[in-house]
């Protein structure tokens, strides 16, 4: 069983609980709704998600066969479009909440993987922006006239876009709500690409000051070897001297 928690089971963690909201919202929704059509293209989303970190923690796994024999719920829960799998959310949300509690010193572990941590927030950020703006802009631009944004696929594929900075303008928003909505995300994804691109450099310069680091470990090992047999020639120099004034 896994006992290590690190960001990204965090991360898991609150999108299983976004997915059950999602899953329990559907209810509420007509077949026809786009909304509702949206909500299963964001379920979606996050599914693919899942089984991209359940591969991921496989392969970093010891024993991949053993961690998928241990685990093999989650990739379940993680499969979309089946309504049966999707109460298996309220068990890998359980799951994950009980990993989290038994592990200790949570916080001092994410502060000393800090990269890994940043990536984790920049990943799940990302995402609830998606969500938060696909339904926003969907909400606000739908029902209105001259709108170009009508539909759950407009409303995610105009989320996107316009987070990554892309702005390909096939999909303009025509009330003022919408713009602001586009305001804040086109802002959000300047910040995200700073973000990665600050990440990226910390892998890389971390890359190479590591064997850096493990060389002057090594010059350190070897100055105290030579600390030590320097010492002990001296010891057997005392006994020498000792030897040579006892034959006198």
């Amino acid at each position: 069983m896994k006992t290590h928690v690190n960001a990204f089971d965090l991360v898991m963690l609150l999108l299983s609980l976004i997915a059950i909201v999602i899953v329990s919202s559907l209810l509420f929704y007509p077949a026809d709704s786009q909304l509702r059509a949206l909500l299963i293209n964001l379920d979606t989303l996050i599914c693919v998600v899942f089984i991209a970190h359940f591969l991921v923690s496989a392969i970093r796994s010891k024993s991949p066969l053993s961690y998928c024999k241990h685990h093999w719920i989650d990739l379940v829960a993680s499969i979309p479009m089946v309504e049966a799998l999707r109460l298996l959310r309220f068990f890998h949300a359980i799951k994950l909440i009980k990993a989290i509690s038994e592990q200790r010193h949570l916080l001092a572990s994410l502060k000393h993987r800090r990269v890994e941590s940043a990536a984790a927030t920049v990943l799940f950020t990302l995402l609830v922006i998606i969500l938060l703006g696909s339904i926003g802009i969907l909400l606000a631009e739908q029902d209105q006239a001259g709108s170009q944004i009508s539909s759950a696929g407009e409303a995610l594929w105009w989320a996107v876009v316009t987070i990554s900075t892309v702005g390909y303008g096939d999909f303009v928003p025509v009330t003022d709500a919408g713009r602001i909505i586009a305001g804040v995300m086109i802002l959000t994804g300047v910040g995200f690409f700073g973000a990665i691109s600050g990440l990226m450099s910390t892998v890389l310069l971390r890359g190479k000051s590591q064997p850096e680091h493990q060389i002057e470990q090594l010059l350190l090992e070897q100055q105290q070897e030579q600390q030590l047999i320097k010492q002990q020639l001296n010891q057997i120099q005392q006994q020498l001297d000792e030897l040579v004034t006892k034959n006198k």
